[in-house]
């Protein structure tokens, strides 16, 4: 018999001033992103779900399932998600599975981490879709850092794109979490989700 630790429930709520995703816009106003998950020693099994500003659905799903440990002074994380659109409205490919990973590693106040999300079927009409992101952190005190990212997007029936965010995170109470951060890409012409935005974010946690 496996001797497994006690699954401890938790539950969060995102509220954004706009909704990023790979560093585009997904909502024209605020999005709203509840999430309930279990956690099992270094294993979460979770699910989500967030209002998204679109032609084809009204929402987007997730279940999912995280894993993370630390070897060798490196933070380790690998992931797989279910993902679906709600409240869809007519003909579209409204589901998608997706794999992420990630590492990272402290030098005192310094931070560092590389990250990777592919999609085989991405959402709506992209097929495969490989996001790639990294950067570095900043403590500024126990409960304030920032931080800045560059990432790039390569999609089969999308556009590619090179994204940039930066910002300020701090913890204000014991489960809230304030967060400000400016996105760019370099594709601002495409479209308004591609344009640069300034974006305010809380996080409530339980």
């Amino acid at each position: 018999m496996f001797d497994l630790p006690p699954p401890e429930p938790h539950f969060e709520i995102v509220v954004a001033s706009r909704g990023m995703s790979k560093g585009l816009a997904q909502t024209e106003g605020v999005q709203f992103v509840p999430k309930g998950f279990l956690q099992i020693g270094a294993v979460q099994i979770g699910g989500q779900w967030k209002n998204v500003t679109s032609t084809t659905a009204a929402g987007e799903a997730a279940v999912f399932a995280n894993a993370s440990r630390t070897v060798g002074g490196f933070q380790l994380s690998l992931g797989a998600a279910y993902k679906f659109q709600t409240a869809v409205r007519g003909p579209t490919d409204s589901d998608s599975f997706e794999f992420s990973g990630s590492v990272g590693r402290k030098f005192g106040k310094l931070g560092t981490k590389v990250s990777v999300i592919y999609s085989p079927n991405d959402l709506g009409s992209a097929r495969r879709s490989v996001y790639f992101e990294g950067g570095p952190t900043l403590d500024l005190s126990k409960t304030t850092r920032i931080f800045a990212n560059v990432g790039h997007r390569d999609r089969i029936g999308g556009f590619d794109y090179t994204s940039f965010n930066a910002g300020l995170s701090t913890v204000v109470a014991k489960r809230l979490t304030l967060e400000a951060r400016y996105y760019d890409t370099a594709r601002s012409h495409l479209d308004k989700a591609y344009r640069g935005r300034a974006v305010l974010a809380a996080r409530l946690s339980f």
